[in-house]
């Protein structure tokens, strides 16, 4: 595979060191130098002055975006010997691993995981690998992809990232990444107030209050005010992933609660405290209504698991449907979503048996969301998450009806929606 060799004063005002700038002349190897190539190409558009060192990094690889040209890159980096030097964790895939009789494109996919793996990535296959374990702590700067894990990252944990790209499998096999961004201090400050006025709860309102807070502040860091209580972190990923689909920064604040704005002053720093923009239950309640546009009747899929569920809320789902002692009585496509070590976790609970014997479809490894199943196309879908909601509609030109996780249960087990 023939190489472009970038001069020296291409890389204009970045400065690398020796180290980085053999990687770069490809005295350690084609897929070093075509990473290096890759990070300094967007740290010059992004007037990054260096590069900075990055601890670990989680790659988005599904093969509904990476196609036929992503499978040839990641294997012919594993050829010309790439390896990664940081830990990655690996963003939910297009298909369950234990699925038998695969298409070419699952294969394909399982192949594309195989690469990674060979490079030196860990097979969690989840958007959620938090409920993993899989956590950077204070300060730590990493390159994760994914729009559910960078605002939870930069927010939750007070870690740095950015929303990376393809970009984040040259910093794997780099461990470096551009210093721009949430990696400067000056950019994780707050540049607009949120003022919550209501009491919160439930995934499916934080999903509500991620998708209006992410539409209100467009490309500012919000700070949100008046939270009463510190979100589970079901809640706080469901917000998240929402906010980042909706809006297009990787952070936000909400003051009193996360560790980087300990009060609204702070979160704000240098830059002036505005007046607040407020949400109460009507302007969530009209968020909902822009986010579902169907009406109560017949349900085609219920989708529960965007980002992955956590083992907390498979075990609610298990005690909903038990509850309610019915199993599904309609053709209605149940999904509930998750990764592989949860799903061994309830399936030693004996809650896959309760959710698959009340007609539920318990996967690992995959969702709705980046399925070669190709369900949600046109479907009257019903979810509990906005951002599955937005991708359902805009991708899959899906009809949305949205709920809380019990109103999905119901739908799931009865093929009906109500209002």
């Amino acid at each position: 595979m023939g190489v472009c060799r970038v001069k020296r004063k291409q890389l204009g005002k970045m400065k690398l060191t020796p180290n980085q700038q053999a990687m770069l002349d490809g005295q350690q190897g084609w897929p070093f130098e075509i990473s290096m190539r890759m990070l300094t190409a967007v740290g010059r558009a992004l007037d990054a002055p260096d590069l900075i060192p990055v601890t670990s990094t989680h790659l988005v690889i599904d093969g509904t975006a990476l196609g036929k040209a992503g499978l040839d890159f990641l294997e012919h980096l594993v050829d010309e010997g790439g390896r990664f030097a940081i830990p990655a964790s690996i963003n939910a895939i297009a298909v369950d691993r234990t699925k038998e009789d695969m298409t070419k494109e699952e294969r394909d996919q399982i192949r594309i995981l195989e690469a990674c793996e060979k490079m030196g990535a860990m097979p969690s296959c989840s958007c959620n690998p938090f409920i993993q374990g899989i956590q950077p702590v204070f300060g730590e700067h990493v390159a994760w992809s994914e729009s559910a894990t960078a605002p939870y990252v930069n927010s939750v944990l007070g870690a740095r990232t950015n929303r990376e790209g393809a970009t984040a499998v040259a910093s794997a096999l780099t461990g470096l990444t551009p210093r721009c961004g949430m990696h400067i201090e000056e950019n994780r400050l707050g540049k607009m107030l949120i003022q919550v006025d209501m009491d919160i709860t439930g995934v499916d309102r934080y999903s509500l209050l991620g998708a209006l807070a992410g539409r209100l502040a467009g490309d500012r860091i919000p700070v949100l005010n008046g939270v009463g209580k510190t979100p589970s972190m079901d809640e706080y990923v469901a917000f998240g992933a929402a906010f980042a689909i909706h809006g297009s920064v990787a952070m936000f604040h909400i003051a009193g609660i996360t560790p980087e704005a300990p009060e609204v002053a702070t979160a704000f720093g240098i830059n002036a405290v505005p007046d607040p923009v407020i949400i109460d239950g009507d302007a969530l309640e009209a968020e909902r209504l822009k986010t579902a546009g169907g009406d109560a009747g017949p349900v085609d899929v219920v989708s529960i698991g965007c980002p992955h569920a956590s083992i907390d809320q498979i075990r609610a789902a298990a005690t909903m449907v038990g509850r309610s002692g019915a199993a599904k009585t309609s053709e209605t496509v149940f999904y509930i979503h998750t990764n592989r070590s949860t799903f061994d976790a309830a399936d030693g609970e004996g809650l896959i048996d309760i959710l698959t014997g009340a007609g539920a479809r318990v996967t690992a490894d995959n969702c709705s969301v980046v399925s070669y199943d190709r369900v949600t196309a046109g479907a009257r879908l019903a979810t509990n998450s906005a951002k599955m909601a937005q991708f359902a509609k805009s991708v899959s030109g899906a009809e949305i009806l949205f709920g809380s996780t019990e109103k999905c249960i119901e739908a799931g087990l009865t093929g009906v929606w109500k209002d």
